[in-house]
């Protein structure tokens, strides 16, 4: 990455075609690059993450098929009703898509979880977190919970599975593929009824297992230590239900549905175990609701009291299609507005949250996939003009990062000493990113296919 400080003028790089088409080209090389038998590695050689990663793995082939969903199609190639159907090659990316889709879902099967371990927090049926080969001799000396250099702490990730598997399914419609991941299918949803709601109150909600309390506190995709906090002197009771794990979760029951019954395995009994589940999931997402906000918390405590944080997390409610119209409208409002919304896009937590910190890896900060999530998510619910609006930040600010960098700050004039800048925001470098991460990249694909055909 062209490493990026703050400046007196940011001028703001160009999003036309061969713009763009740069910016295709050298995503999908990126993706390329890090893609293996197993799967696709989380970021580049000289990043922290080169290793299999479950949830940027799934997100990576999620976003990569939305972009495949936006390319023309070769009529329209030939009718001349793109501007950017020559770069975009929209069949030999179906041909590689496919590859990637398959390397990721059964690279991934193939770690699920087999045996209870609350070590390294495996259950059968669980899509591993991270899966380093070798295990670096760092994280050994520093006594991370990986077996077999397989680490489970990611409560998302087999519910991202099922859904990732039925987007796939749905792009490709390859029975062959769908066959040979049923026992994975299936895997995951019997881990969903049996691990996913702790105390059967109908939300899904995690605890760590390891004795040693040593692992991952936060087990969603905002997974650092300092992403959630309850309020000063305070303490902060799990298991904790994250808002968009319920949207997630909702979704999986459902593609469940669809995948069994499209391959006639639907099972009378589990059918009628899903049902409710998804039921309770509808009904207690009005627990999280903040009225003052006319929006989601970020989260209920293990009190089901909700932390009263504006943050970016009810985004991936739109994606997930959790929420009625009314509710998407107050949502896709919130989230645009100033202390959320940055000429670089959406924050990961409000200026006004009380444990707000933009220089925290995941607590003001701005991560190019979320934002991704966002847009998509405004898209289902017809927030186009907000979801362009997002994607022309988001990829303005990855031109002037230099690459597909795996965050970034937007900082206050007043935070920068020098040099003196004559503007209210800038973007700045984060010193601890990835300067190669692979859901970046993903999310520049889908991101620039809502440029096309202007």
């Amino acid at each position: 990455m062209n490493r990026k400080h703050p400046a007196s003028s940011q001028a703001k790089p160009s999003l036309e075609r061969e713009g763009l088409a740069i910016l295709w080209r050298e995503a999908v090389a990126t993706i390329q690059a890090l893609q293996t038998p197993m799967g696709v590695m989380a970021s580049g050689k000289d990043d922290l993450f080169h290793a299999l990663f479950g949830r940027d793995s799934l997100w990576t082939i999620l976003l990569a098929l939305e972009a495949g969903r936006r390319l023309p199609t070769p009529n329209a190639q030939e009718e001349g009703n793109t501007k950017d159907s020559s770069l975009l090659q929209p069949e030999v990316y179906r041909d590689w898509l496919f590859g990637l889709c398959e390397d990721v879902l059964c690279g991934l099967g193939s770690l699920q979880g087999q045996v209870v371990n609350d070590i390294n927090e495996e259950q059968p049926g669980r899509v591993v977190h991270e899966h380093w080969d070798p295990v670096p001799p760092a994280m050994q000396e520093a006594g991370w919970p990986v077996i077999n250099g397989s680490y489970y702490g990611a409560f998302d990730a087999t519910m991202l599975y099922l859904i990732a598997v039925a987007h796939v399914d749905d792009f490709f419609d390859d029975r062959r593929l769908l066959e040979s991941l049923w026992p994975n299918i299936q895997a995951a949803l019997l881990w969903m009824l049996d691990w996913s709601d702790l105390d059967e109150d109908g939300l899904v909600e995690y605890q760590l297992r390891n004795p040693d309390g040593i692992g991952l506190r936060n087990q969603v995709w905002k997974d650092s230590g300092e992403s959630i906090r309850a309020p000063e002197g305070q303490k902060l009771y799990y298991p904790l239900a994250w808002i968009e794990i319920q949207g997630y979760a909702l979704e999986a029951y459902t593609s469940y549905l669809t995948l069994a019954q499209k391959l006639g395995r639907l099972n009378p009994e589990l059918q009628a175990k899903i049902e409710p589940r998804l039921e309770g999931l509808r009904k207690g997402l009005a627990r999280f609701w903040l009225t003052d906000e006319a929006f989601p918390a970020i989260a209920l405590d293990g009190q089901k009291q909700p932390i009263e944080a504006v943050a970016s997390n009810p985004g991936h409610l739109l994606w997930a299609r959790a929420v009625n119209v009314e509710q998407a409208r107050q949502i896709c409002k919130r989230l645009m507005e100033p202390d959320m919304f940055t000429p670089w896009g959406i924050r990961t937590l409000s200026e006004k949250a009380y444990f707000y910190d933009p220089f925290k890896y995941q607590v003001g900060t701005v991560w190019p996939f979320d934002n991704a999530v966002i847009a998509l998510g405004m898209e289902h619910y017809g927030f186009k003009h907000e979801a362009r609006e997002l994607a022309r930040t988001v990829l303005e600010a990855v031109q002037l990062s230099g690459g597909p960098v795996e965050l970034y700050m937007v900082l206050h004039d007043y935070m920068i000493r020098s040099p003196r800048i004559d503007q209210k925001l800038a973007l700045v470098e984060y010193p601890y990113a990835s300067s190669v991460q692979t859901w970046t990249a993903a999310t520049i694909l889908y991101l620039i296919t809502l440029f096309l055909n202007e």
